[in-house]
C-alpha cells in the first residue's frame, strides 16, 4: 500500500532534519573527543554515540522552534500561502526573512513547497 504524498514529505522532512542535526552534532562531539585526547584512550563508542544523539536531539527541537517562530512570523507578515485547491501545495514570498526556516516548517507537517515565487 504507497503511502500518501503528505506522509511522504513529512518523513523526508524529519529524516533530513535528523541527519543535519546528526551531522551538525557530530563536528563538536568529535573536536572534544580530540581535544581531550580521548581517542586514544578507548572511549567506548556507546557514550560517545549516545552524547552525539542527546545532542543531534537538542539541536533538532531548536531547530522546530525556530522554525514554528519563522513560519508564525511569515504567516503574519502575509509571506506565506497555503494553496487550499492545490491540496497540500504552499508558496513562500521571496522576500521572506527566513525562508528555509519556513519551508523546513511546511514540509515537517506535510506541505509541500513551491518553486514559484508567491504572487502578490
Amino acid at each position: 500500500m504507497p503511502m500518501k504524498p503528505r506522509n511522504v514529505t513529512a518523513l523526508r522532512a524529519n529524516l533530513v532534519l535528523f541527519l543535519v542535526s546528526a551531522g551538525i552534532a557530530g563536528v563538536p562531539c568529535l573536536g572534544l573527543i580530540l581535544l581531550l585526547g580521548m581517542s586514544d584512550a578507548g572511549m567506548p563508542a556507546l557514550a560517545y554515540e549516545s552524547g552525539m544523539l542527546v545532542l543531534a536531539a537538542l539541536i533538532m527541537v531548536v531547530l522546530r522552534r525556530r522554525a514554528r517562530r519563522a513560519f508564525n512570523a511569515a504567516n503574519q507578515a502575509r509571506k506565506v500561502r497555503l494553496h487550499e485547491k492545490h491540496g497540500l501545495e504552499a508558496s513562500i514570498a521571496d522576500d521572506c526573512a527566513n525562508p528555509w526556516l519556513v519551508q523546513l516548517h511546511l514540509e515537517l507537517h506535510g506541505h509541500y513547497c513551491r518553486d514559484d515565487a508567491m504572487p502578490q
